[in-house]
């Protein structure tokens, strides 16, 4: 065999390469299945913004630090199954930590009409061992959006952000007869809160 000319390759039977390929899809096969589910994926990412109020920061952290608020440990990504309800409800929710920033689902949600919302979740304190969802009074989620899944494709929705209630806000609960007031992100009650 000669080298074609301009190449400094040259024409051989297959050659190593090819059959590491061979074999490499081979194994995947046996042990993986190299299935990539038979659902859709979606993406995020998120950023938590104040509500109004007189913070010079456009965005917060999960952590705001601010008087009466708690810690946005997750962020939570809820949607529909055209087939039928979710059984169990956490079937379909997939939830990431808050400080990641950015998300994204294995090919698991079911194909067609689906809709998606996104819910932040609070870290425990103390009377609450486990993650609890926010109040809503306390959060302003973008509207649950309507997407077409299609397998094996994924359905990004860019970049979403929350706005969290971190400052002016009172360390009682929402339905305390606190006229004017409301309460802070991640905080339910005044022994829950940071003060």
């Amino acid at each position: 065999m000669h080298p074609e000319p301009g190449s400094n390759h040259e024409r051989t039977a297959p050659t190593v390469t090819a059959w590491l390929r061979v074999a490499l899809v081979t194994l995947c096969l046996a042990v993986h299945g190299c299935d990539m589910g038979t659902g859709g994926a979606v993406e995020l990412s998120w950023k938590l913004r104040p509500a109004s109020s007189g913070l010079a920061e456009k965005f917060v952290e999960c952590e705001s630090m601010q008087e009466g608020t708690g810690r946005v440990q997750k962020i939570r990504l809820r949607w529909t199954d055209p087939s039928g309800p979710c059984d169990p409800p956490e079937k379909c929710t997939r939830d990431w930590e808050c400080d990641d920033s950015h998300g994204a689902t294995a090919f698991e949600l079911p194909t067609g009409s689906t809709e998606l919302s996104i819910e932040p979740l609070c870290a425990p304190v103390l009377g609450m061992p486990e993650l609890w969802a926010a109040d809503p009074a306390t959060y302003i989620a973008p509207a649950t959006l309507q997407r077409d899944v299609v397998a094996g494709q994924t359905v990004s929705l860019g970049a979403v952000e929350l706005v969290v209630s971190v400052s002016s806000c009172i360390t009682a609960p929402v339905d305390s007869r606190n006229a004017g007031t409301s309460a802070c992100i991640c905080c339910k009650a005044r022994d829950q809160c940071r003060l």
